[in-house]
């Protein structure tokens, strides 16, 4: 499967930036003329427009719009958006570094780009869209932040991003710029400009309507341990069930405990089960003690599915499965469904007591001879490791990692070393707000 994985998507953003650019100068006449126009740092600028603070300060501009206008579109949770990116957890960790490279660029731009002595209704609305973007992403995208801010508010903010944008785009409309006289820049940075407000808008006044929720009913809410809890739903109505795939994951709303407020979780139930399962660990301040906070009968809404972690990809191949604590759960789905070729999972616990789907997964080794469950406790047997595989040919296999940033790091690390591509081995994002 070819998707955009970001250390292709950058610099793609760049290069277009740069194509257009170059092209525009070389055929550009020069009819824009600086006119008593001052920097940050360099002092008074004018005469010709061979003016490299002007062209430097610009092209960062422009690079904003685009990316954010890219971010916009990405939050749409389109799905020929998504399929670009190989599944919206990859697409969101893209938009979240992008977030934090436009701020950068942004304030590049205000300290290189002249600007005219004379007043322009323009210049404040862009010292303000500057400072609200800036406030909009270190809060978004801080690690203090993210864990200090509950989440409804933090979400709420994150929406506001959007108008910060609007403000953005109307004072590059606003003021003189050399962008305005180059004909393919002019139509590429205008036209993400319009895509992104569209985009923007589409999610905050649209997307409900396009895309309706599926209404389910609590069944069934049991402990597996003290922070992890199981939750059953059916659908109210079964002509309106989600339709997923093996290994997807769906946004859930909890009415009785906050009727805006969306989460991922992954479905670990089979397309083929007449309920809908998922597997909750108490993470944040949503999370924590959920058991407390729902019961048999609470209404469910469900919106998806999402993702793309799927053994479609490698069919054809042996595959390795390492699931970390409660990254086993698109594997309980995905068990399910094997393909003739031999699997083999390692599921990862701090200790076998916290193995809580141990009895369902070696029931499905004794229906299917080419599935194999593997429990690797750490306090026991120590971190794994690619040598606890116990195959000799690592070339051959396909590789499938859900469970925490490290042990994915790790293992993708010692797996590079033992000649395995990238394209062979497959992952989940643990967590992507």
């Amino acid at each position: 499967m070819r998707i955009l994985k970001q250390e292709i998507y950058f610099p793609i953003i760049i290069g277009i930036h740069f194509l257009f650019w170059f092209i525009d100068l070389q055929l550009y006449q020069g009819g824009f003329i600086e006119v008593d126009a001052s920097t940050m740092f360099f002092g008074e600028l004018n005469g010709t427009w061979k003016n490299p603070h002007r062209i430097i300060g610009e092209i960062f501009s422009s690079w904003v719009v685009t990316v954010f206008a890219f971010n916009f579109l990405m939050a749409t949770r389109a799905k020929w958006v998504e399929k670009i990116f190989g599944g919206l957890d990859k697409m969101y960790l893209i938009h979240r570094r992008s977030g934090v490279i436009a701020v950068f660029l942004l304030l590049a731009h205000f300290f290189v780009v002249p600007r005219a002595i004379e007043f322009n209704p323009g210049k404040p609305l862009g010292f303000y869209a500057l400072i609200l973007i800036l406030i909009g992403v270190v809060l978004s995208a801080a690690p203090f932040f993210k864990r200090k801010i509950p989440y409804h508010k933090w979400i709420n903010f994150h929406k506001l991003m959007g108008v910060f944008y609007v403000l953005g785009v109307i004072h590059g409309i606003m003021v003189d710029s050399l962008i305005k006289d180059l004909p393919i820049t002019r139509v590429y940075v205008f036209g993400m400009s319009f895509i992104g407000v569209a985009a923007w808008f589409y999610r905050a006044f649209l997307y409900k309507a396009f895309n309706p929720s599926h209404n389910y009913s609590v069944t069934h809410v049991k402990a597996l341990t003290s922070d992890v809890i199981e939750l059953h739903m059916k659908a109210k109505d079964s002509k309106n069930r989600l339709k997923f795939k093996a290994g997807q994951f769906a946004f859930f709303t909890f009415p009785k405990i906050s009727k805006r407020e969306q989460h991922p979780f992954t479905i670990s139930s089979h397309p083929d089960d007449d309920h809908l399962r998922i597997t909750i660990k108490g993470l944040g301040d949503y999370t924590a003690n959920f058991e407390s906070k729902v019961e048999v009968g609470d209404t469910v809404f469900a919106e998806g599915p999402f993702g793309m972690f799927s053994t479609a990809y490698a069919k054809e191949k042996p595959q390795i499965w390492i699931a970390g604590g409660i990254g086993i759960t698109p594997f309980l789905s995905l068990a399910k469904e094997l393909y003739p070729n031999s699997v083999r999972l390692f599921w990862c616990v701090s200790s076998k007591e916290l193995a809580f789907y141990a009895d369902e997964l070696n029931a499905l080794t004794q229906t299917n001879s080419n599935f194999d469950v593997v429990i690797w406790p750490s306090d026991e047997a120590g971190h794994i490791s690619t040598e606890d595989f116990g195959i000799r040919d690592f070339t051959n296999h396909a590789y499938y990692i859900c469970g925490p940033e490290a042990m994915k790091k790790n293992l993708r690390k010692e797996l590079s070393s033992k000649g395995v591509k990238s394209g062979q081995v497959y992952d989940e994002e643990f967590s992507f707000r």
